[in-house]
This record gives C-alpha cells, structure tokens and sequence, in this order.
C-alpha cells in the first residue's frame, strides 16, 4: 500500500470502474520485501522508498476466464513514496489516483476484504487477515 502524504495510490486498468493496490507477483527467489521494490522501480521509477509496516493479508480467489480461476495471497506492506517522486507510473495500460484516506470507503477496491482491512489499519494499525 502506497503511502503519499496523507493520501492512499491506487491503481486501475485504464477506463476500469475499479481500483486495486500498486503492486505485483513474487518472482521465483524473492522474498515479499525484495519483490514489492524491484515491482516500485519497475511501475514508478527508482526511488528510497521506505517499508513502514506490515498491514494484513487478504486470500482471494477471482475468474480468470470461463471455469478457470485465480487463487492470490496478497500480502500488503505499507510504502512511503518520498517526497521528491511522483507516483506516475512507467506502464501505458494501468495509471495511478492519489485518494485521501478518508475517502477510500467511497471507491471500488477489489477485493473488497482487502478494501474493508486497509480502512480497519488505516484507523487501528493493528494487522488484519481477511480469508475468502
């Protein structure tokens, strides 16, 4: 999770009517920490990005396709992006809204047990688990 002040970086395919967290898969032989910042450089740019703490978990499983499914474990850390960055991304299909915290309630995340943990921490601090 994308901390920019006091706001919350979301993304979205462009024209998509949802949002989702910036973000990516773990490749073979990377630890969470590793590949959460090797994914920050590849879709905003190189930058001192700073892990604060670690937020929850959030089991999901979503169609891919007609019979065929998708089973994640998303696993969310809260950044700081510096000051000095813009968070713009590098990829032409996503882009990247700034979203007071406040207003989170207001936008269609998915999945929305992810959504519902994010505003518990951003209240409590405490880590969730949501499970499907």
């Amino acid at each position: 999770m994308l901390l920019y002040g006091n706001n919350v970086i979301l993304c979205r395919v462009k024209d998509a009517k949802w949002f989702f967290l910036p973000g990516g898969h773990i490749e073979d032989g990377e630890s969470a920490k590793v590949a959460l910042l090797r994914e920050l450089r590849e879709e905003i740019g190189e930058g001192d990005y700073n892990i604060i703490s670690f937020v929850g978990a959030c089991e999901n499983i979503f169609p891919l396709e007609e019979g065929v499914f998708q089973h994640e474990m998303n696993i969310i850390l809260a950044v700081s992006v510096p000051d000095d960055i813009e968070p713009k991304t590098k990829e032409d299909h996503i882009e990247f809204i700034s979203v007071a915290k406040n207003d989170l309630k207001n936008y269609k995340i998915l999945p929305v047990n992810l959504k519902d943990g994010i505003i518990e921490w951003l209240y409590s601090n405490k880590p969730f688990f949501k499970e499907i």
